[in-house]
């Protein structure tokens, strides 16, 4: 025995419910093989994913969060003009340009990867659309927000900063920030821990440090005297005040060190004052 499928295309039931749909009316129907799921990391790694507003997050350290993984957002869509193309940059933390975008009603524009290349889908429209994995630098903003091996845009030259965007290490990055916040664990446990305190012969490493840094705060870049060592303070950059890592103290005036996180509470301070009504010029 054998029956023949009804026309499916024009079933009236079924028609009419692709019309509440707004399906596209079509017959190259494609099946796809069960292992072709494409996983949120293998999108990531690729193309990019289109997103949200609300489907990203900002860690408590700057950096961009995706559904449980750090990101890096980009502009995909570059438009010519007069045949000249200007290409963006990408972002890893969320930075003013981020903010400005938001403000403006244009963070819809970037979509969300991962790649450690630094190479990024870019689709270039003009007459046509050319889509090109291109090389693309990271944002110099994002790397003051997250204060990268002391990046600095007002402390530092032009040419100092391309150098640096130009040597900046995806790897490197994802090494110090894990892109899987789930896999992520602590190094420690609650026994194991540290006591998160100053060592013993911290006044000594303080001096030290302020030495080594030519007594000059690393973000505004003022200068001090060794007698005035009072307003240069030295800050953990993680928080943690038994990381004494060379790379993880940064020489900070009082005014900067009061604007780093949880530090607010420096502007009460006696120091505080005096510097920024007498010393500060």
């Amino acid at each position: 025995m054998s029956f023949k499928l009804p026309d499916f295309l024009s079933w009236s039931s079924l028609d009419t419910l692709r019309k509440k749909m707004g399906a596209p009316l079509t017959d190259n129907f494609v099946l796809a093989p069960v292992d072709s799921k494409i996983s949120i990391v293998d999108q990531l790694n690729t193309g990019g994913v289109e997103i949200d507003l609300d489907e990203i997050s900002v860690h408590e350290d700057g950096t961009l969060i995706y559904r449980g993984y750090r990101g890096l957002l980009h502009i995909r869509d570059v438009a010519t003009i007069a045949g000249d193309i200007r290409m963006p940059r990408y972002h890893l933390a969320y930075c003013q340009t981020l903010e400005k975008m938001k403000r403006n009603s244009r963070f819809d524009r970037y979509v969300v990867a991962q790649t450690t290349s630094g190479e990024f889908k870019v689709n270039i429209i003009d007459r046509n659309v050319t889509s090109e994995h291109v090389r693309l630098n990271v944002c110099q903003n994002c790397l003051e927000r997250i204060h990268w091996k002391g990046f600095s845009i007002s402390g530092m030259s032009r040419m100092e900063r391309q150098n640096r965007v130009e040597g900046f290490s995806l790897p490197e990055f994802f090494k110090e920030y894990p892109r899987d916040l789930i896999r992520a664990k602590p190094l420690y446990t609650s026994a194991t821990a540290p006591l998160n305190d100053y060592p013993k012969n911290w006044a000594e490493l303080s001096k030290t440090i302020r030495l080594k840094r030519g007594y000059q705060c690393e973000s505004c870049r003022e200068t001090f005297q060794p007698g005035d060592g009072r307003f240069l303070h030295v800050h953990h950059r993680n928080g943690l005040k038994n990381d004494n890592r060379d790379e993880n103290l940064a020489a900070l005036c009082i005014a900067c060190h009061a604007k780093q996180p949880e530090h607010g509470h420096l502007k009460a301070h006696p120091d505080y004052k005096l510097y920024i009504t007498s010393y500060k010029r």
